[in-house]
């Protein structure tokens, strides 16, 4: 697995830096984010088969998560009503019953597979990160999708409907 030091090198200094041999990450490798003291397994967009594969095999939805990089530094609690605080809830709270895989979401705006795309970017063109989204394990459709929400009840609510959404779509 990658470590958190290589996404975050990643997110601060592009790409390209990490296509040094030094820096080399290679696909198909999660890199993991420290919430609440834990590690989280998280695979990069790039990686969407391998996570389709393994979702599939251990029956669990897809959960394509859409925000900032800048968060995966693991600063914030899942509490804060920020996107921060939201995006990391995400990643908290579907960690076991999921499969992660993390989306930059300014970099890779309209650069992932086209359903994805609008589904982020349905009902608001413009969406506020995070968002995230459930698909299928097959990685073929979406089955739910979570706006971002600042009332840290109202998400914990809003991520539990779209987990008790996809259990009976798998």
């Amino acid at each position: 697995m990658s470590t958190l030091p290589q996404a975050l090198l990643k997110c601060v200094l592009g790409a390209s830096f990490l296509q040094w041999p030094a820096f080399q990450i290679n696909a198909a490798e999660k890199f993991n984010v420290i919430v609440n003291g834990e590690p989280i397994a998280v695979y990069r967009t790039a990686d969407l088969e391998t996570a389709s594969k393994e979702a599939s095999a251990a029956h669990k939805a897809v959960a394509w998560i859409a925000s900032s990089p800048k968060v995966l530094d693991g600063k914030g609690t899942i509490s804060q009503t920020t996107p921060r605080g939201a995006t990391l809830h995400a990643l908290f709270a579907l960690r076991h019953r999921t499969v992660l895989v993390f989306m930059d979401a300014y970099e890779e705006n309209h650069k992932v597979p086209r359903f994805i795309d609008e589904a982020l970017h349905t009902p608001d063109p413009h969406y506020t990160p995070p968002t995230v989204l459930l698909l299928s394990s097959d990685a073929k459709k979406v089955i739910a999708t979570v706006t971002y929400e600042p009332d840290f009840v109202k998400r914990a609510k809003a991520l539990a409907k779209a987990l008790d959404d996809a259990k009976g779509s798998l």
